[in-house]
């Protein structure tokens, strides 16, 4: 998005007492990913593997040890009892656990003959095909893979033209398949297209808790939706802070993901964009402290001949973080900066303790976020800072819970260089649009 400038600062911090008051927030771990797609008519062939694991490379390129992906019913069971392509997708499974990957595949769309009208994002006509589909792959990879989701996007008909009453049935059906070939699995509800509480309470009014442990969430704010990523933290409180509580309150307390989240290349929106959004969107999820694995769609941009074709407008052809010949665009280079910083760290966050003054306010209001985490492990921080205004620039002072003794920045690609612009506490900033920051800083002991 062209209009907000950002800041992403990491602060490497010595224990103090008065940053030790300063925490109060509850410790959570974040987790990365990422995701890609291979459908059986693209892929299954010794071609076709050679490709996947070349995205394999970039998966552990970017420092990453997880990948969503499809197991299209379509794929695998194109007739009533008999499955097809299994060899390959051995291959393929066995290929991932070779680079250390590990799977989280999701379980849609309906083959013709299992529909009524033979649409394959119609509910399944007869729910024991359903069960008997997805009990026959999880037994088939329940040694390499621990993590099944039920469906995609069934919030929204493009993807499942059922109610909610008849998502319940496919969720229960599909959950009860899966743990009764693996009662250790963790099982996901389908990801949903926004935080929408009322469908995740829906689902709870059925009696369906103990079907799932994870809530994902998708967004594509700023892509399909011209709403900012920042509309996730409002005065009235977050969406997925609503769905968390909500979780604890008639649910077992699932965790909530945002499994895909994306932004296209096109349209006017650049790779200094894409970079920018990522690292907006990573702190405004995480600062909801429900949030707890972020995951990126997608690995590579498509071509623009791909003889599949995809569902929806050209922006699904410019998600990557990859150009089509797999060459880095800046925002591989700023999620794997950000992965490297995040992946698997029990953070805390700081809320208020992290405070900024605009230096010369205008007569117009800025919107300045302010999100810091402390890393448990290193004692360190992670702080994120970002202007959306009307001002193009603005000089801010940023303040922090201890004196700093030292400051390095990073730009996007991830050249880390050495910063000045601070005393005692506090770090005097410009922000400007289309300019994201990122600062490692250090205080003193």
């Amino acid at each position: 998005m062209r209009q907000a400038v950002v800041l992403l600062a990491v602060i490497c911090l010595l224990a103090v007492p008065a940053f030790a008051e300063a925490v109060s927030g509850e410790v959570f771990t974040m987790t990365f990913s990422t995701n890609e797609d291979y459908d059986t008519s693209a892929y299954a062939s010794a071609s076709g593997l050679r490709e996947v694991e070349e995205d394999f490379k970039l998966v552990k390129a970017l420092g990453l040890d997880k990948l969503r992906v499809s197991f299209s019913w379509s794929n695998y069971e194109p007739m009533r009892g008999r499955f097809a392509n299994l060899e390959w997708l051995h291959q393929f499974v066995d290929l991932a656990e070779a680079y250390e990957i590990e799977l989280m595949p999701y379980f849609c769309y309906a083959p013709s003959w299992a529909t009524p009208f033979g649409g394959w994002n119609e509910p399944p006509a007869d729910l024991d095909d359903w069960y008997n589909y997805i009990y026959r792959m999880v037994s088939e990879f329940k040694d390499q893979i621990d993590v099944w989701e039920i469906w995609n996007e069934e919030d929204m008909s493009m993807w499942f033209t059922g109610s909610p009453a008849e998502f319940a049935q496919v969720l229960e059906t599909g959950a009860r398949a899966v743990r009764d070939a693996d009662p250790d699995a963790i099982v996901l509800m389908g990801g949903i297209t926004a935080p929408d509480e009322k469908y995740v309470e829906f689902m709870l009014d059925q009696g369906l808790s103990s079907a799932f442990d994870v809530v994902p969430v998708h967004s594509y704010h700023e892509s399909w939706s011209s709403a900012t990523v920042e509309s996730y933290l409002t005065s009235w409180g977050s969406p997925f802070n609503d769905i968390k509580q909500l979780l604890l309150a008639k649910g077992d307390g699932q965790e909530v993901w945002v499994n895909e989240i994306g932004y296209p290349t096109i349209g006017g929106r650049t790779e200094e964009d894409q970079a920018s959004f990522i690292r907006r969107a990573v702190a405004t999820l995480m600062s909801t402290e429900a949030v707890t694995l972020i995951s990126w769609y997608e690995i590579k941009d498509l071509p623009q001949d791909f003889h599949l074709g995809v569902i929806g407008d050209d922006n699904n052809y410019h998600l990557g973080l990859t150009r089509v010949d797999r060459t880095p665009k800046l925002g591989f280079h700023t999620y794997q900066n950000i992965v490297e910083l995040l992946n698997y760290e029990p953070v805390r966050y700081l809320g208020d303790a992290v405070r900024i003054e605009e230096i010369a306010p205008g007569r117009n209001p800025q919107r300045i976020y302010a999100h810091g985490f402390h890393r448990q492990n290193h004692d360190d921080i992670v702080l994120f800072v970002w202007l959306y205004g009307p001002k193009s620039v603005v000089d801010i002072t940023l303040t922090l819970p201890g004196v700093i003794a030292e400051m390095v920045e990073y730009d996007y690609d991830g050249t880390a260089h050495d910063a000045s612009g601070f005393v005692g506490s506090s770090i005097n900033l410009e922000l400007r649009q289309d300019h994201a920051r990122l600062f490692k800083v250090k205080l003193v002991d």
